[in-house]
């Protein structure tokens, strides 16, 4: 069998890796579970089950692990892991949806810089002994190589890294030798060591790759990453994701817009809310989904429902105090249903409506990832919704954006490598019978956030 990539993805519910050929075709998937932290501000989880959980992905790719000649991982966006100097986690490390950094520091709570500077007043034994603070990514890449694993520029940005100079700027909480360096997505960070090769299973020549946020992995998995494309990336997992690619920066951190570098010159602009499919899973059983599915509505429904279990939100407004709502109670499931569904797309929209205010282009198309593309009603929904026609990956997730960022070195750059490696399944087109009330519910949906928010500073309190 020819050399085979392996990209892995590293959430807060579990592992996921894809085997694939250089050219994208899929030869082995493999997952494993870790169990998330309770609903609650802190937020933690210890590194070392995120090992075991790749260990175990690895390991179940039984025979094609032989094969793999590049690895990459995908991981969270604004997780802080502490280490010694063995690379061994001090203490739990912790997730981006850790909110104690609220209100202690100048960047938002869901950024690892915020929780350096939560450290410092809470926790300043930590903050003063650790040998070395980095992302899950960085931690995984370090314990496969042996040695202090760069990270690139997405997994950088939330620890403070100035991505403009290309540096980590001199006012962090933590000095610049206790952070990671840094490099481009793709970049080859060494070989796996011979006894870890030995102990997943791998063969003898395995080069780990710098991988990347799983939200910029999952819009390489969308092949959306030139800029010269109108098509922007929607990831409606547990939450919502915007990613676009653009030739300048855009930023606007009153809006929770920022830019991620990427490779080659490109930047890709995104956000990310609190709202996202979460809410369905925890509402509705699995298994009525489908029955669901099928007497979803192709008309706006009765129910208004902002689809977030979490107070406050990120995007596509801000606010730390903003209680997600839902009309009361006496619908039936299926109204309930259809107003979860209809409200992660109301966000999403509006998600989109903030970059064409912040000078973007309306997509011509979005690219969508995440658990939500599965339902195919979702889809149609969301496609009716924002008016624009929606394309879904053969292979929708960050694993897949991983092995991409593994192929970097097989392509001429990590940019070619998306364009020879994705491929494309059904999507959905949007249909116009309805599409002047969809636009009337979308306004009263936004009308009902803005009133919630102007009670909000009526009563004192942040919007």
């Amino acid at each position: 069998m020819a050399e085979l990539l392996l990209g892995i993805d590293v959430g807060t519910q579990g592992a996921r890796a894809v085997c694939t050929t250089p050219a994208g075709d899929v030869v082995a998937r493999t997952a494993a579970p870790l169990v998330a932290p309770a609903p609650g501000p802190a937020q933690e989880q210890d590194p070392r089950d995120w090992w075991e959980a790749v260990a175990s992905c690895i390991r179940q790719l039984a025979d094609s692990r032989a094969n793999v000649a590049g690895l990459a991982v995908a991981c969270t966006s604004g997780t802080l892991c502490a280490l010694d100097e063995r690379f061994q986690p001090v203490t739990d490390a912790w997730l981006y949806s850790d909110t104690r950094a609220a209100g202690c520091s100048r960047f938002d709570a869901s950024w690892a810089a915020a929780k350096l500077d939560w450290l410092n007043a809470e926790h300043p034994d930590v903050a003063r002994t650790a040998a070395l603070f980095t992302s899950p990514g960085g931690y995984l890449a370090s314990r496969l190589t042996g040695e202090l694993a760069a990270i690139d520029y997405s997994q950088a940005l939330k620890f403070g890294y100035d991505l403009k100079r290309d540096a980590w700027p001199s006012d962090l909480a933590v000095e610049p030798d206790r952070l990671p360096p840094v490099v481009a997505p793709g970049s080859r960070l060494g070989p796996v060591r011979p006894e870890v090769a030995r102990e997943l299973g791998l063969g003898q020549s395995v080069s780990v790759f710098a991988g990347l946020t799983d939200g910029v992995a999952a819009q390489l998995a969308c092949g959306a990453c030139n800029t010269g494309s109108e098509r922007w990336v929607t990831v409606v997992g547990s939450t919502l994701v915007w990613k676009g690619a653009a030739a300048q920066p855009v930023d606007d951190a009153a809006a929770g817009v920022y830019s991620h570098r990427g490779p080659g010159g490109v930047w890709f602009p995104g956000a990310a809310s609190n709202a996202g499919g979460r809410i369905v899973s925890e509402w509705f059983d699995e298994a009525r989904l489908p029955a669901l599915d099928a007497r979803l509505p192709d008309r706006p429904p009765r129910a208004v429902v902002y689809p977030s279990l979490i107070v406050g939100e990120r995007f596509p407004f801000r606010s730390t105090t903003f209680v997600p709502f839902a009309t009361p109670e006496g619908l039936s499931e299926d109204e309930r249903y259809a107003g979860c569904l209809a409200g992660v797309a109301f966000v999403e929209r509006w998600g989109y409506d903030v970059f064409r205010g912040l000078g973007c282009r309306r997509p011509a198309s979005v690219a969508t990832t995440g658990g939500a593309v599965r339902s195919r009603a979702w889809l149609q929904l969301r496609a009716d919704v924002m008016q624009v026609p929606l394309a879904v990956p053969a292979e929708p997730g960050s694993a897949f954006g991983a092995a991409i960022a593994a192929g970097a070195n097989r392509h001429a750059s990590i940019l070619e490598a998306a364009d020879a490696m994705v491929k494309w399944g059904t999507g959905a087109d949007p249909r116009s019978e309805h599409r002047t009330e969809w636009s009337d519910a979308y306004e009263r949906f936004r009308t009902e956030c803005r009133r919630r928010l102007e009670g909000e500073h009526e009563d004192g309190q942040p919007g």
